[in-house]
């Protein structure tokens, strides 16, 4: 039987044939790629990864620590919003904007940039869920359009990504945070990249000191009880 009369028989064309082919070589590139990390920072245990990839020009970063502390005492530090500038990295301003539950929340968010840059800004979507099983806390970010009118004074960014938080012990957490973010603005990507690693460290280093505050000690929340 030649390749024609295989094809006759699938229902398939050659255009068909060559559009499944390409499909599936793009699915294999791009799973190949998902771990394509290159160790960029190791220090004060953490670890700062980045690559490139196919979606944008601006590197995607993740870091990785351990911290002393309890799941519920990361959704207490997340839920505070307000507290957000004390210890993410260049965070000049928050304030929550919609939180109708604990799986789902809607901040706004100022980040400071170097001169002459004008700050950015951005609105976040946290959506947050929690597996008994392999006791772990996945909070997806998303940036969402149209929520906020745009702000002449600053530059809107838009990204992508997560926190994962992995129950080690009764007081012992793992922590990974990943992202993919775009500036916006003038701002080149190789310009941004230099400096990409910064953001994740800087951020773990400020969340293991402020997880230990009183205010968020001894918290209850019913999204762990399921």
């Amino acid at each position: 039987m030649t390749p024609l009369n295989i094809l006759k028989l699938l229902g398939m064309s050659r255009l068909s044939l060559y559009i499944t082919l390409f499909l599936c070589l793009l699915i294999f590139d791009v799973s190949n790629g998902q771990e394509n990390w290159d160790l960029v920072k190791d220090k004060k245990e953490i670890q700062v990864y980045t690559r490139t990839n196919t979606i944008s020009s601006f590197k995607e970063f993740k870091a990785v620590t351990e911290i002393k502390a309890t799941v519920n005492d990361f959704l207490a530090v997340i839920y505070d919003i307000e507290g957000l500038p004390d210890w993410g990295y260049n965070i000049k301003e928050s304030r929550l904007l919609d939180r109708p539950d604990e799986y789902i929340q809607t901040y706004y968010a100022v980040a400071k940039a170097p001169w002459p840059y004008k700050n950015r800004d951005g609105v976040y979507k946290n959506i947050i869920s929690w597996d008994p099983k392999k006791k772990e806390l996945l909070v997806k970010i998303e940036m969402p359009e149209g929520v906020m009118s745009l702000n002449d004074s600053y530059v809107r960014m838009d990204g992508y990504g997560y926190w994962k938080i992995r129950e080690q012990n009764d007081n012992l957490i793992q922590v990974t945070f990943q992202m993919q973010v775009d500036p916006g603005g003038s701002i080149k990507a190789w310009m941004a990249n230099m400096f990409v690693s910064d953001s994740p460290f800087f951020t773990l280093q400020g969340l293991r000191e402020a997880i230990t505050l009183e205010k968020y000690q001894d918290k209850d929340f019913e999204i762990l009880k399921n």
